[in-house]
């Protein structure tokens, strides 16, 4: 490549060719104009560069350190600044529908973002006292601070200089490696914040990311932590133990080092009288004051199993990273006095502790939202969830998806079938031979009931002549993602499937045969209250309307004369199918009325013991499965809007239900204590990030 030299003496330029440094050929359009420009810039590089070169060494360095100086204070003073990088990690909040605080997902950190307004000013005086006394004046950096240290550095010792302001942008931007590199970048962008903020923000920001030891970062998620209350309600000494936490949390955590917290909380309250922040009597009550943490208990989880699937129907809704960065406030669907009424039911019947296990589960028809999600009694979280989880074989709670499949196919509800006692069949040349529960022989049925008396043998012909994989077909258009197996037994339900997909499949027959994913989350609302998800769904039609209505028709048979006679709704029709499987191992009742269905299993879920003698019944779908989900129903429906706006409701109540010989049955009385506000003072309310 040429190369342009210069002869000083002379003032003779020699310009570099342009074809060697990649400059179009000149028969290009515009050459003379790019040319032209190109010998411009060079002359007046050259000129420019004469008189440096003229200037001695000392001159250079001098004009060199002078040009630093002021491109470095440019930077300073004109460069953008934020008070955040990322958005920190803050807990969300999730609610039910009608506003009660379920759970606070906390990420890795602690976090709870409240306004200065919040904090009150005793708080904000403690910390500076501690950390920075002349936070109101210095300009991001503390010059006087420095040289302390420098002098202390110098005598041996060791004494911080570091402004509050740079504490939060060494918590936020730079980390804390030790080198001369990092403590620069560090006081550059602290004195580019405070030029750009306010005090006041600053001292926010700072106020709610600090850590304060135990996992909590910020002055709101500390002071629940430590105090078991919100910010805004500390005292004097605790502001001043929270403020003292600072230089060591490891160290001065209460929970770790008394005597060394207490320490440290005294001498935040001297440094506060000598700066007189607070009086001489105030300091002296708050020496006196003894520390007092709140016993460090775990939060009981109300629905648990329903908030650890909620999480990840969250993470669906607004995306993984989304559920920790924006300090969500989320309203899931989940009624809680229904799930109560539920988890009462379920203890009231089966108290004991090697009684069979239960899952219920709730879904409104017409949006996929769940109500109630039950996976098992005296669940935590993180236990294995028996409603989502828990695949178990349906019996003839399957039948209806038979039906569905035939209905289809072009038969009807009035085609009979012979249904005797017991039959064999043979498909893909297995011979399968099958009884009726009773052992009784019915003559002829129509297929409507076949279905009400749940009668084995008129199924089992009508999946041989419609075929499995229709059946199948016809299942996972209704949601199962379980596997089905492509035989006979299938229709007498004999692959396993779980609560949630029954009860999802059998929503469909009751909203004209449209299928929604089933899901927890009803609104999804930031820091800054945008709406993130509004819980609206698309519906997607799964079978025709009017196979799903049909189907709907005959499960009334079902509750009106058939198996599950005996269930009763007042004011309400309803529609659903038990289902007990061989030896009685696993009873379900699946139904629906006023758009609600519920499905409940009952069973041994380490095994398929036979449940014949539970507290003396021989367990069926009609027995204690239909008495839960009688009154997991009245919980719903008795209190929805719909019914509460009808006339009929000043005749209405909750009744308990009927006497019989497998248990208690009264219905608890519904609460009369107001349900508190997720914005009163006992709940965690999510505030804005500052920024």
């Amino acid at each position: 490549m040429a190369r342009a030299d210069q002869d000083w003496s002379v003032g003779t330029t020699y310009f570099p060719d342009p074809d060697a440094v990649g400059i179009p050929d000149p028969t290009q359009r515009g050459w003379p104009a790019i040319r032209r420009a190109w010998r411009r810039g060079w002359g007046v590089l050259v000129r420019v560069s004469r008189p440096i070169a003229r200037l001695r060494w000392r001159q250079k360095i001098a004009l060199a350190m002078a040009l630093t100086i002021v491109t470095t204070s440019a930077w300073i003073y004109f460069g953008p600044a934020s008070l955040a990088n990322n958005p920190p990690l803050q807990n969300a909040f999730l609610y039910d529908r009608n506003g009660r605080l379920l759970a606070e997902l906390m990420p890795e950190e602690n976090r709870v973002v409240v306004p200065l307004s919040r904090v009150p000013k005793v708080v904000q005086d403690a910390f500076i006292a501690a950390e920075d006394e002349r936070f109101w004046s210095h300009p991001g950096v503390d010059p006087l601070a420095i040289g302390r240290a420098l002098i202390a550095d110098i005598r041996g010792g060791r004494q911080g200089a570091s402004t509050i302001t740079q504490q939060y942008v060494k918590n936020t931007f730079v980390g804390n490696e030790r080198t001369f590199g990092r403590k620069v970048r560090e006081a550059i962008l602290a004195m580019r914040i405070d030029r750009r903020y306010p005090k006041k923000k600053v001292l926010a920001a700072y106020l709610n990311s600090i850590y304060l030891g135990q996992g909590a970062y910020g002055v709101e998620a500390a002071s629940r932590l430590y105090f078991d209350r919100h910010v805004s309600f500390l005292t004097l000494p605790q502001a001043a133990l929270l403020a003292g936490i600072t230089s060591a949390p490891s160290l001065y955590s209460p929970r770790v080092n008394l005597s060394g917290a207490l320490k440290r909380r005294d001498h935040v309250i001297e440094r506060m009288l000598l700066l007189r922040l607070i009086t001489a009597d105030q300091a002296s009550a708050a020496l006196s004051t003894p520390i007092r943490l709140a016993k460090p208990k775990p939060r009981p989880v109300p629905a648990p199993m329903f908030v650890d699937w909620a999480k990840k129907s969250l993470a669906e809704e607004v995306g993984e990273d989304a559920v920790y960065r924006g300090g969500l406030k989320v309203t899931t669907s989940l009624d809680l006095d229904a799930q109560e009424a539920a988890e009462d039911a379920i203890a009231d019947l089966l108290p004991d502790e090697d009684d069979p296990d239960v899952s219920v589960v709730s879904i409104d028809t017409s949006t996929g939202a769940v109500r109630v999600m039950v996976g098992g009694r005296n669940k935590h979280l993180g236990d294995f969830n028996l409603a989502t989880q828990g695949h178990r074989q349906a019996g003839s709670a399957f039948k209806p998806f038979v039906l569905a499949a035939a209905l289809e196919a072009g038969k009807k509800l009035g085609d009979t079938y012979h249904a005797p006692s017991s039959i064999r069949l043979k498909y893909k040349g297995v011979s399968w031979r099958l009884s009726n529960y009773d052992h009784y022989g019915y003559g002829r049925l129509s297929l409507r009931r076949a279905l009400a008396y749940s009668v084995n043998t008129v199924y089992a012909q009508l999946i041989r002549d419609v075929g499995p994989p229709k059946v199948i077909d016809v299942a996972h258009r209704l949601g199962f993602r379980s596997s089905l197996s492509d035989i006979l037994p299938l229709a007498l339900g004999t692959s396993p499937v779980t609560p949630l997909e029954m009860a999802s499949a059998y929503a469909a027959f009751d909203n004209k045969g449209a299928w929604l994913r089933p899901s927890g989350v009803e609104k999804v609302v930031d820091q800054n209250d945008e709406v993130l998800f509004n819980g609206e769904r698309d519906p997607k039609v799964a079978i025709p309307a009017d196979v799903a209505d049909e189907v709907k028709d005959a499960l009334r048979s079902v509750a009106e004369y058939g198996t599950a006679s005996r269930v009763r709704l007042k004011h309400f029709d309803v529609y659903g199918k038990t289902g007990t499987t061989e030896a009685h191992a696993d009873a379900w009742f699946v139904g629906f009325a006023g758009g609600i269905v519920t499905a409940v299993w009952m069973g041994y879920p380490k095994s398929n013991k036979p449940m014949t003698s539970v507290h003396g019944v021989k367990v069926t779908g009609n027995s204690f499965p239909a008495r839960i989900w009688e009154r997991t129903m009245e919980s719903l429906l008795l209190r929805s809007p719909t019914f509460q706006n009808d006339e009929r409701k000043s005749k209405a109540k909750p009744s308990p239900a009927p006497a019989q010989s497998f248990g208690p049955t009264t219905a608890p009385e519904p609460s009369t204590e107001p349900e508190p506000s997720p914005t009163s003072g006992g709940f965690p309310i999510i505030i804005p990030t500052l920024r």
